[in-house]
């Protein structure tokens, strides 16, 4: 389809620069279809999806850009990625070299980027439990995700959501795989594919102010800050965001994590234990998945001559800032279906100190057992087994 909307842009030179994964290589072709040039990656295709990752995808996107504007030949570009590379990776190579004054920044500018979305299959896909691997989709040996934690986060991250085969489905099911794409990413365009010459036009238009980089906020950071820009909650549909100061205990927290959450298909935030008080967690859960990881240490943990100065993050931290914890707190935004959203923060609510517990104090709660740091140091050792020397 894409080689077929290249090749109708009349007077305008196109090239199309394609992540042939099974072939290990970046492709060009222009837009007669005519193969430019091969870009092979080598082994650093193999690392794609492993640690370094972003590294090795933006050295060879990068340099293949740089090539083909280095021709001469073409006005605009389109790159189709493969399926498994995630959407902010491609963004950062655009968005990074405006930021760092980069010679990618002259020469080239992202107006789009695009998701392409299955009509038929999508509310499955977020819904599912399966492993990339299990459905033949692995990045690697060392790709753990599975297909719900992609498919939300490419939706979640793109400035367009093209819904393919959306004539498959009947108008109920359709409205509701449109709701759940607007409640993921209340800022991207969504265009139904069934209209080829409309949706063609959409998708290679230029963006307006595109010398600035495309930015994301999906529906959950939309939460977290208030926004009302997405849909309103119905009788299926329900949003809302969990907040206290108080710790959770580690113990209770873990319980509740390890049992169902019906309904929750996104639920994504930031969390602190009363066992490591210093530490700032990320949540990130979708239907299939869960999964936590250490970001940081909180503002009120760090010596103060290391803040930012800038006045955005100081006004920011003033109104997060409580008297008994700093800017320690929880907010977990969630994104639900048929979910019980009431049931669920009050679940979550009986994971925090009680009074007697948080009178114990910081040295006490840090000798709670705790099953987080357990995980922690056995995903690290499990991490430096793999590591080649």
């Amino acid at each position: 389809m894409i080689r077929e909307w290249v090749a109708e842009r009349g007077s305008e030179r196109w090239a199309l620069l394609l992540h042939d994964r099974s072939e290990h290589e970046w492709a060009a072709v222009d837009g007669t279809g005519h193969a430019i040039d091969i870009y092979s990656l080598g082994e650093s295709l193999a690392e794609l999806m492993r640690s370094c990752a972003s590294c090795s995808f933006r050295e060879a996107l990068t340099d293949a850009i740089l090539t083909i504007a280095g021709m001469r030949r073409f006005d605009r570009l389109i790159v189709e990625c493969s399926g498994l590379v995630e959407a902010t990776m491609a963004a950062a190579v655009f968005n990074d070299a405006i930021a760092d004054e980069e010679p990618l920044a002259g020469l080239a500018r992202l107006d789009q980027l695009v998701t392409v979305v299955d009509a038929a299959t999508v509310w499955e896909g977020v819904r599912s439990a399966d492993a990339l691997g299990e459905r033949g989709m692995s990045g690697g040996e060392d790709d753990t995700r599975v297909l719900s934690e992609l498919l939300v986060e490419q939706i979640e991250h793109c400035s367009l959501i093209a819904l393919n085969r959306s004539e498959a489905i009947d108008g109920n099911c359709r409205e509701r795989v449109i709701t759940l794409l607007r409640y993921l990413n209340p800022e991207a365009e969504v265009l139904l594919a069934a209209d080829r010459v409309a949706g063609a036009a959409r998708i290679l238009a230029p963006r307006d102010r595109a010398e600035h980089g495309i930015s994301f906020q999906p529906g959950w950071a939309k939460l977290i800050d208030g926004n009302d820009s997405l849909p309103e909650s119905s009788q299926e549909w329900s949003t809302g965001v969990f907040r206290a100061s108080r710790p959770f205990h580690p113990e209770r927290l873990w319980r509740c994590v390890e049992e169902d959450w019906p309904g929750v298909l996104r639920c994504k935030g930031y969390f602190w234990l009363a066992s490591q008080p210093d530490r700032c967690f990320s949540w990130e859960q979708t239907a299939g998945s869960r999964h936590f990881e250490w970001v940081g240490h909180w503002w009120v943990a760090t010596p103060q001559p290391e803040w930012p100065t800038n006045e955005a993050f100081l006004r920011r931290l003033k109104s997060q800032w409580t008297i008994e914890f700093g800017d320690r707190r929880q907010e977990l935004a969630c994104i639900g279906y048929g979910a019980d959203q009431e049931t669920l923060f009050a679940r979550l609510k009986r994971c925090l100190l009680t009074t007697d517990e948080l009178l114990l104090g910081e040295e006490a709660w840090r000798r709670f057992a705790d099953p987080f740091e357990r995980a922690t140091q056995e995903a690290g050792s499990r991490e430096d087994e793999t590591d080649p020397e």
